[in-house]
Parts: structure tokens; sequence; C-alpha cells
């Protein structure tokens, strides 16, 4: 049978692919320290719980508009108003079925086969998988760690052409947990200006973790003009540990909301009523938790950095945000195991650890920076102790 050319140029998600295999490797019994998950290991808090319980209970279970909830939209825009620090009101509000879905729908809304769009690398998995799904073209750009992992104006300037139609950012990042300062976002909007038909595409779903003396600020809020075409996706995943729960938002100019709608109405009809309902209660209810659990976050990646630096080879990038170490193994590149495993890549690295020190990680390639890992610290303490000595040893072995 023959397949779409849409589908044959999609990749396998190998973050979801290596989580798979050590879940399959933990279901066999083997003891499988994981550092590959990009989702909170915190329980949705019971208030929420409660609410999507009510919601069944109430038989809240039909349809809802194709937009979402008019009272959940209303309390989203309220609540990006206060996190962007701009005012959104219901009209440029869409519930969807995660941020992911959000940021699918921005682009299906708005590219066409011969437009670009422009990926900061290192990037989310994703991006580069959806931008071809919307028939767009992605278009990567390398940022160096000397830039912090970071979009700098002489760099994007250098790699837009008269095609390009977007530009993402991610903020806080996955995988580097880097964060944008307010004057490095004013650089880049200040190229951006000069350029009208280039939308912005904000993912900000980790706004809410960030560490240390690093602020959240979102690009939207630098002028007018810019937030008319910045689309921001955002949701319940990580700050409220709805992973599961698959509801998340987009922000943008009501006239793509418009649009967009009629996308979801034609895919997915809505997004979950209960889904919806427990956001209600999440966005609305005491989030004084999460200063706790992001002070968990803070002391577990102090941990992991002062482990994973007692590591021959690898060279840590300290984040400001999300719960991501991303590091350079470069060194290892050539090596090979007593086992006789050679290492000619990051992916060959991240086999190698699973297979011979029975830990996960996800490899730097999949996010377009090659020769290096990421781990994930939404784990706990012990887990981080027990994963590093078991790398440290599996990693004094190579030759």
């Amino acid at each position: 049978m023959k397949y779409s050319q849409r589908v044959n140029r999609l990749l396998d998600s190998p973050t979801l692919a290596i989580a798979a295999k050590a879940k399959k490797m933990i279901a066999s019994g083997q003891d499988v320290v994981s550092f590959s998950a990009g989702e909170p290991d915190f329980n949705t808090p019971d208030f929420v719980k409660h609410a999507g319980i009510e919601a069944i209970e109430n038989n809240y279970t039909g349809y809802t508009s194709a937009l979402g909830i008019p009272e959940l939209r209303k309390i989203v825009a309220g609540w990006m108003s206060n996190e962007s620090m701009t005012e959104y009101k219901q009209e440029n509000i869409l519930i969807s079925h995660g941020a992911k879905y959000a940021i699918a729908l921005a682009l299906l809304a708005t590219m066409d086969s011969d437009d670009e769009v422009i990926i900061p690398a290192p990037y989310w998995v994703s991006y580069p998988q959806m931008v071809s799904l919307s028939s767009a073209k992605p278009v990567i750009m390398d940022c160096p760690i000397s830039s912090g992992y970071k979009i700098t104006p002489d760099l994007l300037e250098k790699t837009i052409t008269p095609s390009t139609r977007m530009i993402f950012i991610n903020n806080p990042s996955n995988p580097t947990g880097t964060v944008y300062t307010k004057q490095e976002l004013v650089d880049i909007a200040n190229v951006l200006e000069k350029y009208p038909d280039i939308w912005i595409l904000s993912d900000e779903i980790y706004s809410r973790i960030v560490y240390d003396d690093a602020e959240f600020i979102s690009i939207a809020a630098l002028s007018e003009n810019i937030k008319e075409r910045t689309i921001i996706a955002n949701g319940v995943s990580k700050a409220f540990s709805m992973t599961g729960w698959r509801l998340g938002w987009m922000a943008a100019n009501k006239e793509l909301i418009k649009q967009a709608g009629k996308i979801q109405s034609h895919t997915i009809s809505c997004p979950s009523s209960i889904s919806q309902r427990a956001a209600v209660k999440a966005l609305t209810g005491d989030d004084s938790y999460l200063e706790n659990w992001v002070e968990t976050y803070k002391k577990r990646r102090d941990l992991l950095l002062g482990l994973v630096g007692e590591i021959e080879g690898i060279e840590p990038f300290c984040p400001s945000g999300a719960f991501y170490l991303f590091c350079d193994i470069s060194q290892w590149i050539g090596k090979t195991s007593q086992n006789g495993f050679k290492i000619d890549s990051c992916l060959d690295a991240a086999e190698f650890l699973l297979n011979e020190a029975l830990v996960a990680l996800v490899p730097g390639g999949a996010f377009g920076a090659p020769g290096h890992i990421r781990f994930s610290f939404a784990c706990s303490e012990d887990n981080i102790v027990k994963g590093c000595a078991r790398i440290k040893q599996a990693i004094e072995g190579l030759r």
C-alpha cells in the first residue's frame, strides 16, 4: 500500500523511543535508572484531580466549543496576561489538546509548501517534524554554547531569507534549560521588526520553572507589533504536572485563533471536556505548591551538576530553567567499551549506557546537537546519585 510523502518525511521521536525501551527493560525486571522522561515526577495536585472527577460525576462529558469552553478561555486570557505581562482577551485564546497540538495548529494555519521556518538548535525534537508535517521547510540555525545556546541578532540576520515565514523561540528551552534575558529578546525583536511577514512561535511551556536570578519574559510583551505576530504555546503539562491530561492553549491575534479553530474543529473537534474543567481549577486554585516543586528541581539540578562534573569526558551546561541538563560528550566519541562496543555517535553513547550501565539518557542528535546527551532531573535524588555512579563506572572502562 502507498503512504503519503508527508508521513514518510516524519521520523520517530528518539526521546519516546528511549523512554519506551527503558520502560520495557524495567517491566522485565531490570533496575534501569531513567533520565529520559520530559515530564514532572510529581502527581497532579489533588484539588485538580478532584475537579476532573467531579466533571465526570456531573456528566460533563460531551463535546465543547472547538475553541474551548468560554470560562476556561477567559481564565487562560487572564493567566496569560499576568504571565506574559501583556493583555490577552478571550478572543485571543484557543484551548488545544496540549501545547504541542497548539504548535501544530499554528503551523498548519500559517505555513505553505514554499515557506521556511527557522528553528534554533539545540531544539525540541518535534519542531522540525511538525514543520515538515505542515509542508514547510525547517531551516536549522545552530546556536553555539558561546552564546548560551541562544539566538543572536547576527546569526538570525544571516539565516533569514525571502522565504522565511516563522521563527521558533523556546523560552525556557528544552533541552538546554537556557532562559532569555529581556535585552536578548529586545535584540531579537529589533531584527524581526525589519521583517513584518515573519511569525514568531514562542513555546513557553516551562515559563514557571526558572532558577537562581533568571526571570521569564515573553517576547510578546516587547511591543504591540511583535505581539501581533507572536503565537504563544503554553499549557498545564509542566507547571501543574498534568502531562497525560493533554490540555494546552494558543495565545495569538484573534484572526489566527479563528483560522486555527477551523482546523481544530475538523481534526479533533474539541479538547477533552473533563480536562478543561480540571484546568479551570488548576489555573484558579492555590499554586503555592509550585514554589516547592521548583526548589526541589533546583536541588536536584545542583546535585546532578556536581556528580556529572566528576565523570570523565563530560561537560555540562548549567540550566536556568526547565528540568534538563544538556552535556557535551564529544570526548567519548571514538572510544570502545571493555565489551568491545564502539561509540561512534551520541546515539551509540546512549545505547551503551542503557545496555551496560542500565541508565537511560536521550542522545543530543535528536535535538540537532550531535555529541551531546540530555539528562532529565525530574526524578528522585536517589536515582540521580545511583545513575551518575553507574555512568562514572561505565565511562572509566572506555578506551
